[in-house]
């Protein structure tokens, strides 16, 4: 039987610990597994493997989701299952990202989130439109969706910058249009921000783009 506690301790760095500490803010216990490395032992346990609890680690969630994504027709409800336990943006974007799930329960799944109270339900469901769906004939109405969202959260709002500046580099008219009309100032100027730090668009497109700030 895998010991996954006896890995994470053998594998832990106080010192990563201690510099996580200063980006992630989560209730969980950090140890400092780098993130190959739990990447490379995922492939070898379940998620079943990890306990789903209170006292559950940040490694152990990223464990449990990096595990996930090698179980194909299976990775929503593994999603589902850890999604209460997701409660930073590191978790968030590494689980959602190591996870292929374009089908149309994904679909419904992550829009439904976006219209959730919570913080990162909320990013979970745009991240998640992200990596499965920004290239597709659906993106007219995601975009619709993201003017409904509520959250007013700074990951929230984070999120839907890095969508913009994600599009930006797959369809740069409609990107450029979705930020000209985005009425909040933070969202705007940092989804411009986070393009011109992109080597995917060109220098006109940047001083396209950096004219729409506010």
């Amino acid at each position: 039987m895998i010991d996954i506690k006896k890995f994470i301790k053998e594998n832990a760095d106080s010192g990563y610990a201690d510099f996580n500490r200063k980006f992630i803010f989560s209730k969980y216990k950090i140890d400092g597994v780098r993130i190959p490395t739990l990447k490379k032992f995922a492939k070898n346990i379940e998620p079943e493997y990890i306990d789903l609890n209170e006292n559950i680690t940040h490694e152990e969630i990223l464990l449990y989701g990096f595990s996930a994504a090698h179980f194909d027709g299976e990775q929503l409800e593994y999603l589902s299952n850890i999604l209460p336990y997701i409660d930073n943006w590191a978790t968030c974007d590494s689980i959602v990202q190591a996870m292929k799930i374009n089908s149309e329960d994904a679909y419904k799944f992550f829009t439904n989130l976006l219209f959730d109270s919570r913080e990162f339900y909320v990013r979970v469901g745009i991240v998640g439109l992200m990596r499965n769906f920004i290239k597709t004939d659906k993106i007219e109405e995601i975009l619709k969706n993201f003017s409904k969202i509520k959250s007013d959260a700074y990951y929230v709002k984070m999120a839907l910058a890095w969508f913009y500046a994600e599009l930006a580099t797959v369809n740069f008219d409609l990107a450029k249009k979705q930020i000209s009309a985005t009425k909040d100032a933070f969202i705007r100027n940092k989804s411009i921000s986070k393009s011109c730090e992109s080597y995917r668009l060109n220098i006109e497109q940047k001083a396209q783009l950096k004219q729409l700030k506010v």
